[in-house]
């Protein structure tokens, strides 16, 4: 091999980091294909979870809303919270939705749409002691890769063991086979999961933050960004987000304005 000048390796090593980065397709190329492309969990009911091979939940029917205004039919392929970014950075997706928090440090990584819901963090337990994030010294807390919950357990200021599962579904058997003593969630997926699992009850502590939840797309994706915000603004207006947010919650989940 001929030796290079040190200029000549820094332009084939830039050369070679364009070519491994993939760029997000265009809003105006998906509606050439007439596909969205969507990327979630199967294992987080409400939000997105599969029923007799169906996709289904409240982020699942909301984006179905907006694709079908667009004229678009939805490919919903599955993947651990762990696995959403990296994909749509990739561009092996378009769109990834799983209940995700919109925080600073993931908008350097991927961006986000308006929220489409907010909800508040609660400590979930089969122990009635069990309420708040300080009554989790020195016990064990299960967390999912991926989710904000990994970073924010990682920093309660006290003694605790943690265990962080690749999947939503391993957290819950976990929970429930007492592997662990205590997880997080949303307060609002409390009815469901009392639905799904009669026999594994829970507690549920009060709310201890509130977060936004959205849709997440490539940073680089400002054209799809902006028609998946148009079109949350139109279902949220002709009363179709009203009544998703009564069937999978039973509540109004909209952020509120203050």
């Amino acid at each position: 091999m001929k030796n290079r000048s040190p200029l000549a390796r820094l332009a084939l090593c830039s050369l070679a980091l364009l070519a491994s980065t993939a760029s997000a397709r265009t809003f105006s190329a998906i509606r050439a294909e007439g596909v969205l492309r969507v990327l979630a969990p199967a294992d987080l009911p409400p939000f997105t979870f599969v029923t007799s091979g169906v996709n289904a939940g409240f982020e699942i029917e909301l984006l179905g809303a907006i694709a079908s205004d667009m004229g678009l039919k939805l490919d919903v392929q599955h993947a651990p919270s762990s696995q959403l970014f990296p994909a749509l950075q990739d561009d092996r997706a378009d769109v990834a939705v799983a209940a995700l928090a919109i925080t600073s440090t993931r908008e350097q990584k991927v961006d986000f749409t308006q929220p489409t819901l907010c909800g508040g963090v609660s400590v979930i337990s089969a122990d009635p002691k069990i309420q708040l994030h300080t009554d989790l010294e020195n016990k064990t807390i299960g967390v999912a890769s991926g989710t904000i919950m990994e970073s924010y357990v990682a920093k309660l200021p006290f003694q605790k063991t943690v265990k962080v599962f690749p999947t939503i579904s391993d957290v819950t058997l976990a929970l429930f086979s007492r592997q662990i003593d205590a997880t997080f969630g949303y307060l609002i997926m409390k009815p469901t999961l009392d639905r799904l699992y009669p026999k594994y009850p829970t507690v549920w502590g009060p709310v201890l933050f509130n977060v936004p939840i959205g849709m997440a797309t490539a940073d680089s994706n400002t054209s799809t960004r902006s028609a998946l915000n148009i079109g949350l603004i139109k279902v949220m207006r002709d009363g179709r987000y009203a009544k998703l947010s009564q069937k999978y919650f039973g509540t109004d989940v909209s952020c509120k304005r203050s």
